[in-house]
Order: structure tokens, then C-alpha cells, then sequence
């Protein structure tokens, strides 16, 4: 936030608070059950996960509906617009773009249990609430954290409404997951799409997968609005990813981004942060993509 808020093009960026997710907004993705039982194990002062590799305490849970809740706040800025400007606009100009920097992040949780540093699927979370409480019908997710996407994965698998790409490190954790054969199961099937890359690749390796992969099928989908699971887990200074990209590549993914959203969804974008372990490279990353979505 600090990067952010020295970065030239800040005073054009409105900053606006998430509200909490409700429980029934969680549960559009997650078991009833399972959003209880972690709500009464952070209450009850937490402990370790294994499955989150981390551990929780009293403030995970309220964190966790934020986190949620910040890509929903989002949504309903851009899409239900106040009666009266400037409110959700600048000189006159709606919103289209939105960035939520949350943590704890959410693309490995799935329906039951948590992964990862994940308790909830905030991305998943926000494609569901488009798909339900805003009656769209076409969601485009693009996840280019360092690890597979494996809760999205799991959560849009046979949902021909959501169109889920994932670049990730291959062999890397969750393993065994996010395989080029793996394309969803009955209606869903040909609507994920897993673009596995070496250890070591850079803005140049990242960048042909996008071009030769993820554009021609966003754009056959034509998404009404494009969701980003922004991970900086592939910075070259990440002390976990094993990646090489830098601020230009993360520019430039944002300027393919900026294509995948010129159809239908109207320039519309939001995009979560995921991963990123470098304070350094977080920085840099999240203001060089950032800073491109915003020119346009």
C-alpha cells in the first residue's frame, strides 16, 4: 500500500473500505458447516492447520469475511453504480478497474477445507456473487500465481458459466494438480484451461502462454467480466516461487489482460491478490500491473 500510494498515478485511484462477506455470500461456495467451524475454531483462540500450512487465531475469521468480502465491494461498485456521480466515478468516468490487495487469499481453499494460506475462496466467492446476485452468465478468471488455482479449479469444474486459466509452476504445490489434460468434467468440460510452465520462466515464457493459450479461448468465451487471481509468487525475488518475472512482465500481463476485457465485459476487471512473499517484488509487481491496467 505504501508502493502504491507513492506510485505517480495514485491521486487517480479512489480507495474505498470492503465490507465483510456474510456468511451466505462465503457459503455460495463453501459447506455451511465448514465456514462454522472455522468461525468457532478462530473464536476459540485457533492453533495450527495442517492443511493451510499457517496457523489462525481470534481476528483469522473477521479477516477472512474481509478478504472475501473486498472483491464483492468491488462488484457492486462497478456494477450498481450510486444513483449520483461523482461517487463511483472520476470527472465523470465510472469505475471499470478494481484491485483488492487481500490477505489471507483464498485460491487453494475448496468446499470444505482450507489450503494453503487459504481459508475462503475470495475469487471463486466473487465469480459466484456476479453469477447469482448480478445474473451474469459469463466469468473469465485468469490466475498467474505460482501455484495452481486448484479450489477455482475445483469450484467452476463443471460450470460452462466460468472460463478458469491457470499459469503456474509445473510439478509445484498443490502437486499433481493443474495438468494440461485436466479441461472439466460434463457441461464444464473444455472450460479450464491449465498452462503448466517450467521452473525459471520469465516475462517471455509467461507472456507466450498467455498469447498463444489464454487470449484465443477468453476471447471465443467473450467473458462479461474478468476476474484476475493476481499472484507475485513469480517475481524473480520471491524467496517460495522459483519464477523470474519482473515489473515489465507483470506490464505486460496486464496489458493482455486489458484485451481478454475488451468484448463484452467492457474493460471491466477485478483482480484479487494471491500470492507474493518478497516485500520487494509484492511491490513491484502489484505497482507495474497496476499502474498498466490504469493507463488503459
Amino acid at each position: 500500500m505504501e508502493a502504491v500510494r507513492k506510485a505517480s498515478w495514485h491521486e487517480n485511484v479512489d480507495f474505498i473500505e470492503p465490507r465483510e462477506a456474510t456468511p451466505d455470500e462465503v457459503e455460495l461456495v463453501h459447506d455451511p458447516k465448514y465456514v462454522d467451524a472455522i468461525r468457532r475454531l478462530c473464536e476459540a483462540g485457533g492453533e495450527f492447520l495442517p492443511t493451510m500450512e499457517c496457523s489462525v487465531g481470534p481476528e483469522s475469521y473477521p479477516a477472512a469475511l474481509r478478504a472475501a468480502g473486498a472483491g464483492l465491494t468491488l462488484a457492486d461498485a462497478i456494477l450498481r453504480p450510486p444513483p449520483t456521480p461523482p461517487c463511483n466515478s472520476r470527472g465523470g468516468k465510472r469505475w471499470s478497474i478494481g484491485f483488492a490487495p487481500t490477505r489471507p487469499p483464498g485460491h487453494h481453499a475448496v468446499h470444505d477445507r482450507p489450503m494453503g494460506f487459504c481459508m475462503f475462496n475470495n475469487i471463486a466467492i466473487l465469480a459466484r456473487y456476479l453469477l447469482t446476485r448480478h445474473n451474469l452468465t459469463r466469468i473469465g478468471i485468469l490466475d498467474f500465481d505460482v501455484h495452481h488455482g486448484n479450489g477455482t479449479e475445483a469450484a467452476f469444474w463443471r460450470d460452462p458459466r466460468v472460463l478458469f486459466c491457470s499459469l503456474h509452476r509445473d510439478n509445484f504445490y498443490p502437486y499433481n494438480r493443474g495438468r494440461r489434460a485436466d479441461r472439466g468434467e460434463g457441461d464444464g468440460e473444455g472450460f479450464t484451461l491449465n498452462v503448466p510452465l517450467p521452473a525459471g520462466s520469465g516475462d517471455d515464457d509467461y507472456l507466450k502462454a498467455i498469447d498463444r493459450y489464454a487470449i484465443p479461448a477468453f476471447e471465443d468465451f467473450d467473458p462479461q467480466m474478468v476476474l484476475v487471481s493476481a499472484g507475485f509468487d513469480t517475481h524473480w525475488n520471491d524467496p517460495l516461487g522459483g519464477m523470474r518475472v519482473t515489473g515489465a512482465g507483470y506490464a505486460s500481463i496486464a496489458e493482455r489482460v486489458l484485451k481478454i476485457a475488451s468484448g463484452s465485459a467492457e474493460g471491466r476487471i477485478i483482480t484479487l491478490l494471491e500470492g507474493g512473499y518478497s516485500l520487494s517484488g509484492l511491490a513491484e509487481g502489484v505497482t507495474s500491473y497496476l499502474g498498466r491496467l490504469l493507463e488503459g
